[in-house]
């Protein structure tokens, strides 16, 4: 018996449970087609058996074997694992699985965005063209780069999921939300790029009686909890591992917020105190504190001189260029008071992130 599942290698928890299930009906796996995704069966007794998909190194490691882990089908990097212990305490690791994910995930999102840049060059010249040439054009030319990109970008979104999903479960980066309390909700726009701000006030938000649960974009959620001395650590790291969260959730912090991405990723952390207990901190170490505070100023202040970059760029391009009033009653006319707006604000963070680092070097000093 064959059966094809697609994108199976994006699936891999559902994938092993539905072999699991094939095992206990007696169709055991002998084959597998990593290109076709087709997985050939043989019938036989029901058993059952837990079953894993590793991806990696061929052999199999001594610690598995001894468990009672047993290689059903090798497919290149490829290996399904089989094992008829009912209690198992050492389960194949998935590491390598993991990166393959959050490789490919990156890989598509940079795609996409390859293909829709080029793209929207297309549609702006096949723009032109369809003014000269209005009567004879067909529009039909577009209908294929349209279908490609939605597949794409629907791919791309069923992979990225696919890697969210999976980095909650490798890495332990649920935020623990809890219902039934009334909760206030406040914004804060660029609050990554001022960590010592953003810890002050959530600092002060404890005292005032309202414990940071949860972060979605720049809304802050709180719930009461009455005055509370909280500390909170908000940080950056331009690559996570998979002990990252674990460490720290050891040591006793509570995850507030984590970024999508393991790579220059922002988080926020939160430990309650007593008022007479040393106040928690990730580090005591001065000089520690100056390399971690140094690392995220330089991410920040490099990624708001890119913004501004971009934004200028955008405005040069919008008047320079183009022979119209800058203040048009038009579509390009509304996006260059919007690109200014921009500009401003981002100059703006640029000086507060500056300022910022320097306070906080004052604090790390004194």
């Amino acid at each position: 018996m064959k059966k094809m599942r697609w994108l199976w290698s994006y699936r891999i928890d559902s994938t092993e449970i539905w072999l699991e299930d094939l095992v206990a009906k007696g169709f055991h796996l002998k084959s597998l087609n990593r290109f076709s995704s087709v997985f050939t069966f043989e019938q036989g007794d029901s058993i059952k058996k837990k079953v894993r998909i590793h991806y990696g190194e061929k052999t199999l490691a001594p610690k598995l074997a001894s468990a009672g882990w047993e290689s059903a089908v090798i497919s290149d990097k490829w290996q399904v694992l089989t094992n008829e212990n009912q209690q198992i305490s050492i389960y194949p690791s998935k590491d390598q699985l993991f990166k393959r994910t959050r490789l490919h995930a990156y890989m598509y999102i940079l795609i996409s965005t390859f293909y829709l840049s080029f793209y929207l060059s297309f549609l702006f010249i096949f723009g032109i063209i369809l003014n000269i040439f209005s009567e004879t054009l067909q529009i039909a030319p577009l209908i294929v780069p349209i279908i490609i990109y939605t597949g794409l970008i629907a791919l791309t979104i069923f992979v990225f999921k696919a890697y969210r999903k999976f980095e909650k479960q490798f890495l332990g980066t649920d935020v623990i939300k809890k219902s039934g309390t009334k909760k206030i909700r406040r914004i804060r726009p660029g609050w990554m790029y001022e960590p010592l701000r953003t810890t002050v006030w959530l600092e002060e938000m404890a005292q005032r009686g309202y414990e940071l649960e949860s972060v979605f974009a720049t809304i802050f959620t709180f719930r009461p909890k009455g005055k509370n001395n909280i500390a909170y650590e908000v940080a950056f790291e331009p690559k996570i591992n998979a002990n990252y969260f674990q460490l720290h959730k050891d040591f006793g912090w509570e995850l507030k917020y984590t970024s999508n991405i393991t790579w220059l990723n922002y988080t926020i952390w939160g430990m309650p105190y007593e008022e007479e207990e040393v106040k928690p901190a990730f580090s005591y170490d001065e000089l520690e504190r100056r390399k971690v505070a140094k690392k995220a100023f330089l991410m920040n202040c490099g990624m708001s001189v890119f913004i501004l970059f971009i934004c200028a760029q955008s405005i040069y391009m919008n008047t320079v260029t183009i022979d119209r009033p800058f203040l048009d009653w038009s579509y390009m006319g509304v996006i260059r008071i919007m690109l200014v707006v921009m500009s401003v604000f981002w100059l703006f963070m640029f000086v507060r992130i500056v300022l910022g680092y320097r306070k906080e070097l004052q604090l790390i000093s004194s």
